[in-house]
């Protein structure tokens, strides 16, 4: 064999594939690579993460710290010049919230305001929400007042009381009053209230029909009931048979006892065979039968 014969078969007749000293796969190369890619992408990836956690947190706090702007509020229907009518003015609103609101807008503790709202007497509910990107919104329901409650006090048509600053104003609504409820205890007063409101729609809805009108209904610590018809004429109806007492009236007004109205300052009901009928100085009672009225 010769010698080139021999370097060939040494050189590429290699026993088991053996690789130089110092030589570099070219599969650890390609690994290498793309290795690097994947470290390149991945710090990439993180400064884009960090970067956008910084934005939102700036954001957050931008919003966090974002003073409160217009402030709506609708319902109210009280005067900023004339507090004693009747609702709230948005004056008054937005003292009861002033403390509230000079936290930032996101940080507004809404039923923190709904209930300073809902403090005031005539408001009986509210609504607070917020409104992008910094407004507030404030719905009030206020009390709706239907007749004056024992001199001082409102009577709404949730049969709630409300006191208010005066009641001069309200001379036009009708006068309700109840002497029983002084030694009562809430319950039996919420109960009172709502058996005289149901007595007063019992006897104004009649009444109208006849062009009268409920000006005052009371009713003593014994029970009886005694109504001022148009400011002038005084009812007494009694504190038993009290609905078999007004319907005889119902009946007398379909009479020409009606005619009578306007002399007549005192109709007395309490009697078992008829009524007795004050006009000025005389006395007028009536016989056992309904309409048939004679003097005396």
């Amino acid at each position: 064999m010769s010698i080139i014969h021999q370097f060939i078969l040494g050189g590429h007749g290699r026993k088991n594939g053996r690789r130089r000293p110092g030589a570099v796969p070219i599969q650890t190369t390609v690994e290498k690579q793309i290795s690097q890619k994947n470290t390149v992408h991945n710090m990439m990836a993180l400064f884009i993460f960090m970067l956008f956690m910084a934005l939102f947190i700036t954001a957050f706090n931008t919003m966090k710290n974002m003073p409160t702007g217009e402030i709506f509020i609708s319902g109210q229907t009280g005067s900023q010049v004339d507090l004693t009518l009747q609702g709230v003015s948005e004056k008054t609103l937005l003292s009861l919230v002033k403390d509230d609101i000079n936290e930032g807008f996101w940080q507004l503790n809404l039923t923190s305001i709904k209930r300073n709202l809902e403090s005031h007497a005539w408001v009986r509910q509210a609504e607070v929400r917020r409104q992008w990107p910094n407004q507030l919104f404030i719905g009030i329901d206020e009390y709706v007042p239907v007749a004056r409650w024992n001199d001082h006090y409102l009577l709404t048509t949730t049969g709630n009381i409300v006191l208010p600053q005066s009641i001069l104003p309200f001379s036009h609504l009708p006068m309700l009053k109840d002497q029983g409820l002084t030694a009562t205890n809430n319950l039996s007063k919420a109960n009172k209230i709502k058996d005289m409101i149901s007595w007063f729609n019992f006897f104004q809805q009649p009444l109208i029909l006849h062009g009268l009108t409920v000006t005052e209904q009371s009713r003593s610590a014994q029970g009886e009931m005694i109504l001022v018809l148009n400011d002038a004429i005084t009812l007494m109806l009694g504190a038993d048979d009290i609905k078999l007492r007004f319907e005889r009236l119902l009946a007398l007004l379909e009479t020409s006892f009606i005619h009578k109205l306007t002399v007549i300052n005192k109709i007395d009901l309490r009697y078992s065979n008829g009524v007795a009928v004050s006009e000025h100085e005389q006395v007028i009672k009536s016989s056992m039968y309904i309409g048939q009225v004679a003097h005396q």
